[in-house]
């Protein structure tokens, strides 16, 4: 049977091995939990910019079919005056086909404007994406390593009360 100084030095070698050991797993799955979360973050931004080049397109097809709409009520209105018996190429005719095609120009720049801002919207969530994703793995080195100075601290503190142990001997 081993001696009482030998089986204290032993359990606090052993238990500042099984530290270091729980302090070396514990960074390692911070780090894997910050990676992960860094995948999330990454895969949110491509969400991201394919929400923006979304708004872009949604926005020309709504425009199309605007200019569509416009051209059928200008036809329509045209066909009214003159139906009336006035001549669509001037006077009044002339100034409410002038007034409609002026609004329908600013509708279409503002749709154009308000898809902008949303593209640039989706873009800018994509970067705060990749920002956090950036700051994840970082968190996650971070973790890494910490956890290898805290197990070195752990097993050179096991080996100062072995010493203190073998020393009170």
């Amino acid at each position: 049977m081993a001696d009482p100084v030998t089986l204290a030095i032993g359990a606090a070698a052993g238990s500042s091995l099984l530290s270091a050991k729980a302090a070396l797993e514990s960074g390692k799955a911070q780090q894997r939990a910050n990676e992960f979360n860094a995948q999330v973050q990454e895969r949110n931004a491509k969400v991201s910019e394919q929400q923006a080049d979304l708004i872009q397109k949604k926005s020309e097809l709504d425009i199309q079919r605007f200019q569509q709409d416009f051209n059928r009520l200008q036809a329509a209105t045209m066909q009214a005056f003159r139906y009336n018996g006035f001549v669509a190429t001037g006077g009044t005719p002339l100034k409410v086909a002038m007034e409609n095609a002026r609004q329908a120009d600013e509708e279409i720049a503002m749709r154009r404007y308000n898809a902008a801002i949303g593209e640039q919207q989706a873009l800018e969530s994509a970067t705060e994406s990749r920002m956090q994703a950036d700051l994840n793995r970082l968190y996650g080195r971070q973790a890494r390593t910490a956890s290898y100075y805290q197990a070195g601290s752990t097993l050179l503190s096991g080996a100062s009360r072995g010493a203190q142990i073998q020393a009170m001997a």
